[in-house]
């Protein structure tokens, strides 16, 4: 082979390494930024899900102080029942009906805990969805990204 056929044969291996050299680190930055951004709503995802728990967690305390509340209120008003124990009808009137007040405080308590919970769930079921959408454009327009940086 002669010496200009040579370095036409180098110009080209040389030309083809710099293009797909080229276009392997124009799909690498794309491959990252793809990442970045999944992994960015990844995140998101996570700090809501932990301020919701945290959120959930809080609401809840407070429905149990308050039941407690309940508790230590419904204690003292039994005290007094018992200068009626000579009255055995009037002690077992009170005592019902204290009795059908608990249930009821209860049953609120219960109530308040699943409503807090639905709420709760609800949003991040919302945040998932959001989180999701985000996701499914990025690997799109990844998808589409990468297709262009190869066909160069």
């Amino acid at each position: 082979m002669d010496t200009a056929t040579q370095e036409r044969t180098q110009e080209r291996t040389a030309r083809t390494f710099e293009q797909t050299a080229a276009a392997g680190s124009e799909a690498a930055a794309v491959s990252l930024g793809v990442t970045q951004r999944l992994i960015g709503s990844l995140t998101e995802l996570s700090v809501m899900a932990a301020k919701e728990n945290t959120r959930l967690a809080a609401e809840l305390q407070t429905a149990a102080l308050d039941a407690l509340h309940d508790t230590q209120s419904a204690a003292l008003r039994w005290q007094p029942l018992w200068a009626d124990a000579f009255d055995p009808m009037r002690f077992y009137q009170r005592g019902l009906a204290e009795t059908l007040d608990s249930t009821e405080r209860a049953l609120h308590l219960i109530s308040t805990s699943a409503r807090l919970m639905v709420q709760a769930a609800d949003r991040m079921q919302s945040a998932a969805t959001d989180t999701g959408q985000r996701i499914r454009e990025t690997l799109h327009n990844g998808t589409a990204q990468m297709r262009e940086a190869t066909r160069r």
